[in-house]
């Protein structure tokens, strides 16, 4: 069955022990029968958006077929030059999403100046991976409604507090929000609840490699009591699908 990688980073970050570089996440894609990997860099994330973004530039380039970059954004707060930092970075270099980060108070991805930022994705057709909370993607849908929305985790995560119920019914009430499954949390039910109530055409497999171990995020889809064809959506079709949004 084939798998690509929805959520994946790069670089170093110091606070969990982590320096990954191209080669480490193509061995570890290689180990798991993964294809292609979606990948954001930490220090983008949480530092220097420049450095970051260039560093995975860099990186991606030694792997084209198999390494697809996240232009990421730690806040909305620069102006103009962020909208277009992303046109170039897609235009010229081939990124093929948008990453941001939700650190309530600090940051939260419905912030104003973060508006300019979805709307130039949302024109680039790119799927944006918006590591937040399920509020927050409702409210990025109903200001941006040509916006495609994944929501980090389900959820699960501490900006939402682990509430995937609650990221699982924007998934259903918006039809430009979809549902990433990394997760260091293996609820009971997490994947069974999100294919009955918002359809397993919405929900896309990731790993947060190498934060987490691939081999159980996917045994997590293999072992869901779902059909074999919802579990090659999961694992590869959506994100195909999401991608030919710019292709066509």
């Amino acid at each position: 069955m084939k798998i690509i990688d929805g959520h994946v980073h790069i670089g170093k970050a110091t606070w969990c022990h982590i320096d990954a570089d191209a080669d480490l996440l193509i061995r570890e894609a290689d180990r798991n029968g993964i294809e292609k990997l979606f990948v954001t860099d930490f220090m983008a994330l949480t530092y220097d958006m420049a450095e970051g973004n260039e560093f995975l530039r860099a990186q991606i380039q030694k792997y084209p077929d198999r390494l697809y970059g996240y232009y990421t954004v730690s806040a909305g707060r620069f102006g103009p030059w962020i909208a277009g930092q992303l046109d170039r970075y897609v235009s010229e270099h081939g990124f093929r999403g948008l990453k941001i980060y939700s650190v309530p108070p600090l940051q939260v991805i419905d912030d104003p100046y973060m508006i300019p930022v979805i709307a130039k994705a949302a024109e680039l057709r790119i799927p944006i991976l918006a590591h937040s909370t399920g509020p927050e993607c409702e409210s990025l849908a109903r200001q941006v409604p040509d916006a495609v929305i994944i929501n980090a985790h389900m959820g699960c995560c501490p900006q939402a507090q682990g509430d995937w119920h609650r990221s699982i019914a924007a998934a259903k009430r918006y039809p430009n929000i979809y549902l990433d499954t990394a997760s260091s949390s293996f609820d009971n039910n997490m994947i069974e609840t999100a294919v009955a109530e918002a359809g397993a055409e919405k929900i896309i497999y990731g790993s947060d490699l190498p934060l987490l171990d691939p081999a159980l995020q996917i045994a997590k889809i293999m072992e869901s009591d779902i059909t074999s064809a919802q579990k090659e959506m999961i694992l590869s079709g959506n994100i195909l699908r999401l991608l030919s949004l710019r292709d066509n």
